[in-house]
């Protein structure tokens, strides 16, 4: 309410459209921001939502996309090695975190031991095209070594994986903070403790083709404005320094 009252700025002239390709772990938070930006600039936004992975595909195969909110630092800077980005185009917008959620609405055991229990069914986002399953991947082959995939279920993106949490497909999953957070259903969610995996590094591109999209990079800058790093923060990520 606040915030979109407070959008007072005055408008361009001619509105653009800008098409923004954004990490299926941000989806929601997106739209909270784009809606914001658009009343304040009168710029529309299309948000088209993947894995990164699948969407960092989509942009080498010549997907007609201005903006990549990534949920990784790495494919961004892969698109700058091929000259896909425009000057000065690259920008850190969010810092994620993992939790572990599960169906019940009780606490089920401490970390270590669900975490540890071969019997349950978990799920996490496909590590090769999503940095949140990489992520997940990584904290449980640590605590269970060779046999990590032991009843594990993988989705297409953070989105799917969280998914089959939410409707008791799987017992736990190890999905996005910010997910978690928004949910409005019953489950039990438990942050990770630091020491558990590190950071995840979310950065933006302007793609090239955008260059001289106006609102492509209005909505690149916006993303490190008080009214959307507020919204960020408030849906679980930190935002950068």
């Amino acid at each position: 309410m606040v915030l979109l009252a407070a959008a007072g700025a005055a408008r361009p002239a001619m509105a653009e459209r800008v098409t923004v390709a954004v990490a299926a772990n941000f989806l929601t938070t997106a739209r909270d921001v784009a809606a914001v930006f658009s009343a304040q600039t009168g710029h529309e936004v299309d948000l088209v939502h993947g894995s990164t992975g699948k969407l960092f595909a989509q942009i080498r195969a010549g997907a007609p996309f201005d903006v990549f909110l990534s949920a990784d630092a790495a494919r961004p800077a892969r698109l700058r090695e091929v000259g896909e980005v425009a000057e000065g185009g690259i920008a850190t917008y969010a810092i994620g975190r993992l939790a572990l959620v599960h169906g019940e609405r009780t606490k089920p055991g401490t970390l270590d031991e669900i975490l540890a229990r071969p019997s349950l069914r978990f799920a996490i986002a496909d590590p090769a095209v999503a940095p949140y399953g990489a992520a997940a991947r990584d904290v449980l082959r640590a605590e269970r070594g060779a046999t990590w995939q032991s009843n594990v279920v993988m989705g297409e993106s953070v989105g799917q994986a969280f998914t089959f949490v939410a409707t008791g497909n799987v017992d736990a999953g190890l999905v996005a903070l910010a997910q978690a957070r928004t949910f409005e259903g019953d489950i039990w969610v438990l942050e990770l403790p630091d020491a558990r995996h590190a950071p995840i590094q979310q950065d933006a591109a302007l793609l090239k083709r955008a260059a001289a999209n106006p609102a492509a990079r209005a909505f690149l800058e916006f993303l490190s404005a008080p009214f959307a790093r507020q919204i960020i923060s408030d849906a679980g990520y930190e935002v950068p320094q």
